[in-house]
């Protein structure tokens, strides 16, 4: 049956998404309405060459996933510089203008050592990303969630005097994988584990029957 006769198939659209940082959303630091766009994941798979002869063969090696970035409209209420400002900062990063640095005893606890940035800290500020696509009737018929996500940059824009645009914040984001499930947040794609818990994926899930 060619495409065209079925009303329920349509082309996913660009414009039809919705983008959550889950922890700075519940912090009241970030609004999904603000975002302007956002590059999706990419999945790259490396190859290994191998000569013999006079030919050269190749074989699949390691995937890797693209960072990814977002461009977010910078409103006053919320503050979007404070927003991500605060962001980088608790990812475990310590100003250097920061006195609260104490030498701790010898045999005690280094309790006022600085910390340095680590995934625990990055990871905690960002919470859950997630992409979901929509269909027009604003329904989820795809969403990707990126794992153990955090922030690597932040660029806060640029000043300038000969334009009225809108001000952004473009944010780099890295992860170590993408999970993607079709539909609902509970029908899943194939080969993709089930969700039990935010950012949970551990628990396998049974194909699908696929019924004609």
């Amino acid at each position: 049956m060619p495409f065209w006769t079925l009303p329920s198939s349509e082309p996913k659209r660009a414009h039809r998404f919705i983008f959550s940082l889950d922890n700075l959303s519940n912090e009241g630091g970030y609004a999904e309405y603000l975002v302007k766009s956002v590059t999706k994941p990419t999945m790259t798979l490396s190859e290994t060459p191998h000569k013999f002869l006079g030919n050269t063969y190749y074989y699949p090696g390691t995937m890797t996933w693209e960072p990814i970035t977002a461009v977010i409209i910078n409103s006053v209420a919320p503050d979007a510089n404070e927003t991500f400002y605060a962001a980088m900062v608790n990812s475990g990063y310590v100003l250097p203008n920061n006195n609260a640095f104490q030498r701790p005893v010898v045999g005690t606890q280094a309790a006022g050592y600085p910390g340095t940035p680590n995934k625990s800290d990055a990871r905690a500020t960002v919470g859950d990303v997630r992409f979901s696509e929509l269909n027009g009737q604003g329904l989820i018929v795809g969403e990707w969630v990126l794992q153990n996500a955090f922030f690597t940059s932040v660029n806060f824009g640029n000043l300038d005097y000969d334009t009225d645009d809108l001000l952004t914040v473009e944010v780099g984001i890295r992860y170590d994988w993408a999970a993607y499930h079709t539909g609902d947040r509970s029908a899943m794609k194939y080969g993709v584990v089930d969700q039990t818990g935010p950012g949970d994926f551990s628990t396998p899930r049974s194909t699908p029957t696929v019924t004609p």
